[in-house]
């Protein structure tokens, strides 16, 4: 099958391409770009919009082992392709965790058998996520496992994490960590400060972030271990970053697409689906990451897709659950920037296409002649309205719920298939 795609506006960042043209499938894979001189079984008239590769997201949740009331992979798959996902790292706390080959290789096979989107596993970097004994990176790794992380558990013991990131360091492996002291920010459940006082929660002090993310970038350094910061939720973050990249520290930095919409006075009338971890900080902050996206400093923007059913958010905020889904509208939270002009629209999709590709190894995330024919076709200011009970994953827990918001995935083709089509 041979699909042709016409009067398209072609948006490439691994390239720097920013054109009109046309784009040639043929066996899954991108057969030509700009003029195609082919042949093609069925042609599709763009009619302007954008044409992009598919996004990857590096940090999305499921309840798949073991708590499919949450999510699974099928429904995770379904909310991902809506939202212009083509290919979705899929998180090791699950249960059982994923912390041996068998469970990579479960991922694995079941993103095939129910997912749309292509399914990549994180291994577990401690058995169990108990921050004790390593788990068997190397299997895992030969097993398809993209990263090894603790997930939302930082590893307290020092000397665990340094040995580690030392065996990552010798075989090649990528650990992704949370940047956080658990004995600062156990009881918090918003950001520290003024407002938090003001309206009796505890609060999620922005030294735990700083103080993890010091001792990480520091053991990265020591071991030679290439590192990713997992959701960097503060200025000063960044600063520390920018200067353990200058001393020659390999690491990589993520931000959660709701950090750059939200901030902490969000939280508003204790609402439980703006609960997150980390939480949503200061203005400040907030303005200071969008600076660092726009500068190149943040790597990947994740949704950091996280649901969570109705009994676990519908209670007093301090007794909710953290989470929030963010499958179908991380695409939009970057489009909102490039409207305010704080972005060009290379700028939004290269944290969430070539960048993260090159972070995991993956050949997708480029318009690409012998590239995986993972694109997605978008209108970038196409006005909706965000309401929980029209998003496609299976718990509803949005933040963005009664937003309004912009730019819209109207196809999404996975392997020059069609996998998502929106109607008119």
């Amino acid at each position: 099958m041979r699909l042709q795609i016409d009067n398209a506006r072609l948006l490439c960042p691994a390239n720097g391409w920013d054109e009109a043209g046309s784009l040639l499938i043929e066996d899954g894979k991108i057969a030509e770009i700009g003029k195609v001189t082919g042949k093609a079984d069925e042609t599709i008239d763009a009619d302007g919009l954008c044409l992009s590769p598919g996004l990857i997201d590096l940090r999305v949740k499921t309840g798949e082992p073991g708590a499919e009331q949450k999510e699974t992979l099928a429904t995770a798959s379904r909310a991902a392709v809506a939202g212009g996902v083509t290919s979705m790292v899929v998180m090791p706390d699950t249960n059982p965790v994923i912390d041996d080959v068998a469970l990579v290789q479960f991922i694995a096979n079941r993103g095939k058998e129910t997912s749309k989107t292509r399914i990549y596993a994180a291994g577990a970097l401690t058995k169990g996520l108990k921050g004790e004994a390593m788990a068997e990176m190397g299997l895992m790794s030969d097993s398809g496992a993209v990263f090894f992380t603790n997930g939302d558990l930082p590893i307290s013991d020092a000397s665990v994490l340094r040995r580690t990131m030392a065996y990552a360091a010798s075989c090649g492996a990528l650990v992704s960590s949370r940047a956080d002291d658990h004995a600062l920010a156990k009881r918090g459940v918003m950001n520290s400060g003024a407002l938090a006082a003001r309206i009796g929660l505890s609060g999620l002090p922005r030294e735990a972030e700083w103080i993890g993310l010091a001792r990480d970038l520091l053991l990265a350094e020591a071991t030679k271990c290439t590192l990713l910061v997992d959701q960097v939720s503060t200025a000063r973050s960044i600063e520390m970053i920018k200067a353990a990249r200058a001393r020659g520290v390999k690491v990589w930095a993520s931000v959660a697409a709701h950090h750059l919409f939200f901030n902490e006075l969000d939280v508003g009338d204790y609402l439980t689906y703006c609960k997150v971890n980390p939480p949503f900080r200061s203005e400040e902050d907030r303005q200071a990451l969008i600076d660092a996206l726009a500068h190149g400093e943040i790597d990947a923007v994740v949704s950091a897709h996280d649901p969570q059913p109705p009994e676990e958010k519908r209670l007093p905020f301090a007794e909710a659950s953290f989470g929030a889904a963010g499958l179908e509208t991380v695409l939009s939270a970057l489009l909102v920037l490039v409207q305010d002009e704080r972005l060009s629209m290379l700028d939004a999709l290269m944290p969430l296409t070539a960048s993260p590709a090159n972070i995991i190894g993956v050949p997708q995330g480029q318009l690409k002649e012998g590239a995986p024919a993972d694109l997605i076709l978008f209108d970038p200011e196409k006005p909706w309205f965000c309401e929980r009970e029209h998003l496609r994953s299976r718990s509803l827990n949005s933040p963005f719920d009664g937003r309004r918001m912009v730019g819209r995935v109207m196809r999404t083709i996975i392997g020059g298939e069609t996998v998502f089509e929106r109607g008119t």
